[in-house]
């Protein structure tokens, strides 16, 4: 009974993952499709800039609040362990990526993933944030920002002695996870045509 419990509680999270905040708020915001737009990405950073602030800071919001209710609630009403726990907000950030219910094309995972960090793994998170905020001003690339924030999150958290194991190779995935879906972005910073976030940067707003 306890492993059919696991495999409904991932699977669960997975589904909440799979609530694309950006195709379920666009009809709202009298948007597109956001994956037919701009970077054809289905994620916040994308909805903020084909859509506005209003949109896009709605879509951070609903991603954010699916990743802790995915990584942190429903383990928590199913009276699962921490491990199981960390499995359910990874199952989130994948459904996110590859929602179900959206012919499997969603975002990349970073705001889902934030969710889940700031209830199972929130000291780790603040690292990452301060990495992230000091190259989004430095560089102005958000995609970098977001590789580089995760990885010094996993860095926190692969070096903490408290760590357990499971959170060291949630971690590492996830990881793995965030560069892949980022793959587009490194690609067009190699080819030199990335679009910045010119407003965040330091040496603009001088």
């Amino acid at each position: 009974m306890h492993t059919l419990l696991v495999a409904f509680v991932i699977a669960g999270a997975y589904l909440i993952g799979s609530l694309s905040g950006s195709l379920l708020l666009a009809r709202a915001f009298g948007q597109a499709d956001p994956r037919t737009l701009g970077s054809g990405n289905a994620g916040a950073t994308n909805a903020l800039r084909t859509g506005g602030r209003g949109f896009g800071g709605a879509v951070l919001v609903f991603d954010l609040v699916k990743g802790m209710v995915a990584g942190g609630l429903l383990p928590l009403i199913a009276g699962v362990s921490p491990a199981v726990a960390l499995a359910c907000g990874a199952a989130a950030v994948i459904g996110h990526v590859y929602p179900v219910f959206f012919g499997f094309r969603g975002g990349k995972g970073a705001a889902t993933l934030i969710g889940v960090l700031l209830v199972l793994l929130p000291g780790a998170l603040l690292v990452g944030f301060a990495v992230w905020v000091t190259t989004l001003v430095a560089s102005g690339f958000v995609g970098l920002a977001t590789m580089l924030g995760m990885l010094a999150v996993a860095l926190a958290v692969l070096v903490a002695p408290a760590a357990t194991v499971a959170a060291k190779w949630f971690v590492v995935a996830m990881t793995v996870v965030i560069v892949y879906t980022h793959r587009e972005n490194i690609r067009r910073m190699r080819a030199g045509n990335e679009n910045r976030f010119a407003r965040a940067m330091l040496r603009r707003r001088r």
